[in-house]
């Protein structure tokens, strides 16, 4: 069970995505993908957590708040275009707006709209980085 808040953060933001319909296979931060013996698949979405500056809002003890960034690369195979790539891309971004995100007494609140970035070609592979802004408040002690 997640303890600290940005752990708390990125279990909800992982757990909304894995409950989007028809979600393709996840490669989340130091986890082995695919695992042993399995061969990558060709399409699969790639996990990217980046914690920013933490803010004081008030003075005193309060809870500070908590921004950041929550990158969900939608990974496609070179050859195939990027109509596929980006259609899932605006499933990602549809399946966050507007979202208000509970967890361990924490509240995580996409700030802004998401976006998707040009695609990028890594090798055999392209991919459509997706940037999902988040703000949440430590929970109070």
């Amino acid at each position: 069970m997640a303890a600290g808040t940005d752990a708390i953060i990125f279990k909800a933001v992982t757990d909304r995505l894995l409950a989007m319909p028809g979600v393709l296979p996840v490669a989340a931060p130091n986890v082995v993908f695919p695992a042993a013996g399995q061969p990558l698949p060709p399409k699969y979405l790639r996990l990217t957590f980046l914690p920013n500056q933490t803010r004081q809002i008030t003075m005193g003890n309060d809870p500070q708040q908590k921004r950041g960034l929550f990158q969900v690369s939608v990974v496609w195979p070179v050859g195939q275009g990027i109509i596929g790539a980006l259609d899932v891309a605006d499933q990602v971004i549809d399946h966050f707006k507007n979202q208000s995100l509970f967890a361990s007494g924490v509240k995580v609140t996409i700030s802004s709209e998401p976006w998707a970035a040009g695609p990028l070609q890594e090798g055999e592979r392209v991919q459509i980085p997706v940037t999902i802004p988040y703000i949440a408040f430590e929970p109070e002690n």
